[in-house]
């Protein structure tokens, strides 16, 4: 749809003092901002502070700092020696802890993956402030402090994998104990069906039966949202793929933040902006110029038009507003867009009248006989009329 702006020119004065408002309370809101994470999409770590001889170490400092953003969170242990952090959003982290009279003891580079519960114990040295231990090598980390189950399909699958349609839902399969369905409704929905989730018209795609239960009994969660249409029983928005950081199927859902289906929970975190500015644009593009002719077509006759075009970009990067805010290190910004168009014709035979079936000669339409509705009389428990003689509707008086 295009819209005009005329008229717009003569009240701009009118609208200036409102726009340096507006303008004013967004920057406002914009260097007030925090951190906001919810609890299902976000990941968390724990642990134990110890000396050499196993015994805790009560006020140690632990700093968990995020590669990409370097924004850093700290905590100290407590009486026990235990520390945590909550809340945290997916990606790659290190993590340190320091104690007076101890060396500092730092874990390398590791990722957190969505509603993964890590665990990190640390076992300080006695020495300086001034050697810091690395710890290079760990072992798998497993979760021992909740019952989910569940597979998480990291960046690399996501952006990697090709995609008819461009649907996340195609890569559930990858994970154990889905099995993907097709349904009479799912058909539908793929010919452009009303009644379903919004999907390309014509591509792949999957709302699998996870661990046995229907397709209709999972339930989809975006950022720690609701992204789920009660009456289909799928998500409401799809998310967009090159907005998707990684997304988990958790199949076992006996966690107090899931429920409300008896199948599996599908968890997409979309992607943040980092301290560098990076973007994407992409064009996926069908049509049949590099198409054969159909076998049976007939000769002369030009090969059914189709075109398909899918095409987007993505940005994301600090906060900075020259003069004014540096977000680097604070705050950060990511945004997408991706547009479908989509053309293919269809062959529907209709009936189109002509100037005598206008006119009530319906002889040659080849139609079965056709009767008076005016004329119907009542034969003891059913109806009779009479048939129009050769289909012809004679003139009225009108």
């Amino acid at each position: 749809m295009h819209r005009r702006a005329q008229g717009f020119s003569r009240q701009a004065g009118s609208l200036l003092p409102g726009m340096r408002t507006a303008g004013f309370l967004s920057l406002l809101v914009l260097l007030l901002a925090g951190t906001a994470t919810a609890q299902v999409s976000s990941a968390s770590v724990n642990g134990v502070i110890r000396d050499p001889n196993g015994a805790v170490i009560p006020g140690a400092t632990i700093v968990l700092t995020s590669v990409d953003t370097s924004v850093e969170r700290t905590s100290v242990s407590n009486g026990s020696g235990a520390y945590v952090f909550l809340d945290i959003t997916p990606g790659r982290y290190t993590v340190a802890a320091s104690a007076q009279g101890f060396n500092p003891q730092k874990f390398a580079e590791f990722v957190l993956a969505v509603s993964q519960i890590a665990t990190y114990d640390f076992s300080l040295t006695v020495g300086t402030q001034t050697q810091v231990v690395t710890v290079q090598g760990t072992a798998a980390q497993l979760d021992l402090t909740s019952a989910s189950l569940g597979t998480v399909i990291q960046t690399k699958q996501v952006n990697d994998l090709p995609l008819d349609g461009r649907n996340f839902t195609s890569l559930l399969s990858l994970t154990p104990g889905v099995v993907p369905i097709m349904t009479g409704q799912s058909a539908g929905m793929q010919n452009g069906g009303g009644f379903g989730a919004a999907v390309a018209i014509g591509s792949d795609y999957s709302f699998p039966a996870i661990n046995g239960q229907t397709n209709r009994s999972d339930f989809f969660l975006m950022d720690g949202l609701y992204d789920y249409g009660a009456i289909e029983s799928t998500y409401a928005v799809a998310p967009i793929i090159d907005a998707i950081q990684e997304f988990k199927v958790v199949s076992h859902t006996d966690d107090a933040e899931f429920g409300s289906v008896l199948g599996g929970v599908v968890n997409v975190v979309t992607k943040t902006g980092t301290n560098s500015l990076h973007g994407a644009a992409w064009e996926y593009l069908r049509n049949t110029v590099f198409d054969a002719r159909n076998y049976f077509l007939p000769v002369g006759q030009a090969k059914p038009a189709y075109h398909q075009n899918q095409f987007g970009g993505s940005v994301g990067g600090p906060v900075l507003i020259p003069k004014l805010y540096n977000g680097r290190n604070k705050t950060f910004f990511f945004g997408a867009y991706q547009g479908f168009r989509y053309s293919k014709p269809e062959d529907t035979n209709l009936l189109v009248p002509t100037a005598a079936e206008l006119a009530g000669n319906e002889a040659d339409n080849h139609q079965p006989q056709i009767y008076n509705p005016y004329a119907t009389t009542a034969v003891g428990n059913s109806f009779t009329r009479p048939a129009f003689p050769g289909n012809q509707i004679p003139a009225g008086p009108d």
